[in-house]
């Protein structure tokens, strides 16, 4: 700052002070401050911070005033006015901060004095150290200057407050290395690494801790000798300075510090942390060190030695990985050998093969493991003939790595030659009941929904139970067959797995694809005696499950129900159709209201069957359900449930010509949903048509 700054700033401490009076629109500004109207204040509030300099003398008893809001409002002004002093020229700011210098003299009420400081921590520079330096010394608003100096967070503050420290005692010494910490100035590491070695327990503690924040690397030799000592917030003060040396480019130190820092860990956590930091750094130094810990005890140190070495970086990593493999032990060659295939190493094909070939089963069956995340054709060779030639655990390992090279390969858009890996795996599996490994293969087809592979997924699908996975595949191939335009392969195909009884979701799939297709999917769950056209009413209040008990609507209605609108608690419902295509009938209620946690609904629908008859209804529901048939309470079931097909088998009679059937449907939380089958007496579909 140039010389006649400086003069101005030490002259507001030294000079006694003479205020002009305030002009006539200051004076008006003064009195809009303490208006008992909030319209008037808020206003001079605006306006004030434009007088600068000049309005800050005649706060003080603004600022001390009884009332509140004055004091609040003269507060904001003031922090305004150093707002605005920041966007000022050099001229302005000083008269500004001079100002504010004078609030700060001891002969001001406490509360002026705090406000001034709070400000002069906004607009203040190293022209304010000097001043503030001595305020540290008043008890009063030491503390208040104390956070103006962090604020500022100058070297000059910093050596401020590293001054007053080297003298303070007990907690205000504390306070004043705690604030070295955060301002991260390197000026305040000597005094640091003097009360390190000289405080007491607590004052050592807190010391520890300012040094990690600032992350010099002069506190390395201290911090280590700490940790030694058992101070309480060494250890994470050490790994702290490693990690913000290594930010400044100061590898070594870094190194360094996480060597130290490894040395000195006692739990798995600070093993893991000095790993991770000196994979970070990527030192020629680091690597032995972390290829050591792939053999530590612990798997959580371990993984992090893998973390670590995956995410090492050296301009001649490949070759000191290469050298770290051929020197280490079983234990870390298995361990590396998964690190190397993540970084996809140029020769770590050479080393699966290598590995593979291995007297030690772990080590030989772990290179058979990671061959299938590399797209090799070597390795493909290797995998294939330990699939052939292997014992019983090194053919399972090879086929599942083997199947997992297919998939790759799909994924990279290699379909043909990963549908032919496919298949001949399935054939393996099938052959030595590997029953995880044939549904991996099917799972494969599926995700390549190939229709050449349709003959082979075929021979699953007439199984009394087919696969989940050969019934996916078989949707998939579905729906490849729909995008080539071969639209009755597809649609015979849908047909034959929705006469299965398959999965609900593979069920939806399908019937989505025949819907596409230009066919009602609806069909296949009427053949069964599925109802699927529905009116849905609601959602209705339902606290406690008292809906269950309580009617929205005429629930036993001799006549048809008027699919009207419905007042229920000053909302307007209104009745809206749906039909479901799933292949079960089942209407998942979620799908149709917003609300579905503690709702209810009602669901009707209308059904025309040729003759009188017995009958059964067989309804599923997801919670609580109420059944009425013309009118007539015929079912209920009152408790909470998931739901499954023909859970509740109620006998009614049915009427030639139209029947009414009403169910309320109540929910708690998670699903909601219900779906109802028409069945004679020896459980066969009946049929019936939509009036």
């Amino acid at each position: 700052m140039r010389v006649w700054s400086w003069v101005l700033v030490l002259s507001a401490l030294t000079a006694p002070i003479v205020f002009a009076q305030p002009s006539p629109d200051l004076q008006k500004i003064l009195q809009q401050l303490q208006s008992e109207e909030n319209a008037t204040r808020l206003q001079a509030m605006e306006k004030a911070p434009e007088f600068g300099a000049a309005i800050i003398p005649h706060l003080p008893p603004l600022l001390n005033h009884k009332d509140w809001r004055v004091q609040r409002a003269a507060q904001i002004v003031l922090e305004n006015i150093a707002t605005r002093a920041t966007k000022l020229g050099a001229k302005e700011k000083v008269e500004i901060v001079n100002a504010l210098l004078t609030l700060t003299k001891p002969n001001q009420p406490i509360a002026v004095r705090k406000f001034a400081l709070n400000a002069i921590a906004i607009c203040g520079g190293d022209e304010v150290v000097p001043a503030l330096s001595n305020l540290l010394k008043d008890e009063q608003v030491r503390e208040d200057a104390l956070n103006a100096l962090k604020q500022i967070g100058s070297p000059a503050a910093a050596k401020a407050v590293a001054y007053l420290a080297s003298t303070a005692k007990g907690n205000w010494l504390r306070e004043l290395l705690a604030t070295l910490g955060e301002m991260g100035r390197p000026e305040g590491v000597p005094v640091l690494l003097t009360m390190l070695k000289t405080g007491d327990a607590q004052t050592k503690s807190v010391t520890a801790e300012a040094l990690g924040r600032i992350g010099d690397a002069r506190a390395i030799p201290a911090l280590v000798n700490a940790v030694q000592q058992g101070v309480p917030s060494a250890y994470d003060a050490l790994v702290r300075t490693g990690e913000l040396t290594l930010q400044r480019k100061q590898t070594s130190s870094a190194v360094t510090a996480f060597e130290h820092a490894l040395k000195l860990a006692k739990t798995e956590h600070e093993k893991c942390a000095a790993l991770i930091g000196l994979g970070k750094t990527g030192a020629a130094k680091a690597l032995p060190i972390l290829v050591d810990a792939l053999d530590e005890p612990e798997v959580t140190v371990r993984e992090a030695a893998k973390e670590a070495l995956t995410a090492y970086r050296h301009p001649d990593s490949s070759r000191g990985f290469a050298q770290m493999f051929q020197r280490a032990n079983v234990a870390e060659r298995i361990q590396l050998l998964r690190v190397l295939v993540e970084r996809n190493e140029p020769n770590v094909t050479k080393l699966l093969q290598q590995s593979a070939a291995s007297q030690n089963e772990e080590l030989r069956l772990t290179a058979l493991e990671q061959m299938g995340r590399i797209d090799d054709l070597s390795l493909e060779r290797t995998l294939w003939e330990a699939v052939l030639k292997g014992d019983v655990k090194t053919k399972t390992v090879a086929l599942r790595s083997y199947l997992q090279l297919a998939e790759l390969r799909a994924r990279k858009g290699k379909s043909e030659l990963a549908r032919s890996m496919f298949e001949q795996g399935l054939k393996i599996a099938e052959q030595n009941n590997l029953t995880e490994l044939r549904d991996m293969a099917l799972a494969g087809l599926a995700l390549l929904g190939d229709p050449k592979s349709l003959p082979t997924v075929q021979r699953y699908l007439t199984q009394p139970e087919p696969p989940r996975q050969a019934l996916a595949a078989a949707v998939a191939i579905a729906n490849t067959l729909a995008r080539e335009g071969r639209r009755d392969e597809a649609v015979s195909l849908l047909r034959n797995l929705l006469s299965m009884r398959m999965p609900r979701d593979l069920g939806i799939q399908s019937a989505q694809i025949l819907s596409r297709l230009g066919e009602d999917p609806s069909a296949i769950p009427r053949q069964s005696g599925f109802i699927v056209r529905w009116w849905l009413l609601g959602p209705l209040p339902n606290p406690d499950n008292r809906a269950f008990d309580q009617a929205f609507i005429d629930e036993t209605s001799s006549t048809p129900l008027k699919l009207e609108t419905v007042r229920v608690d000053n909302r307007l419902l209104r009745w809206r159709e749906i039909r479901t295509f799933d292949p079960q009938g089942v209407v998942d209620l979620r799908q149709f209201f917003r609300q579905t946690e503690w709702v209810a609904c009602y669901a009707y629908t209308e059904f025309v069957v040729e003759n009188d008859m017995e009958a059964e209804l067989r309804v599923g529901s997801d919670d609580s359900v109420k059944v009425w048939l013309n009118g007539k309470l015929v079912h209920q079931f009152g408790d909470m449930r998931g739901l499954s097909v023909d859970q509740d088998r109620i006998r009614v009679r049915l009427q030639k010509g139209v029947n009414r059937l009403l169910l309320k449907v109540t929910q708690g939380g998670g699903g909601w949903e219900f779906c109802v089958r028409l069945v004679d007496l020896q459980g066969n579909p009946i049929t019936y048509r939509e009036p």
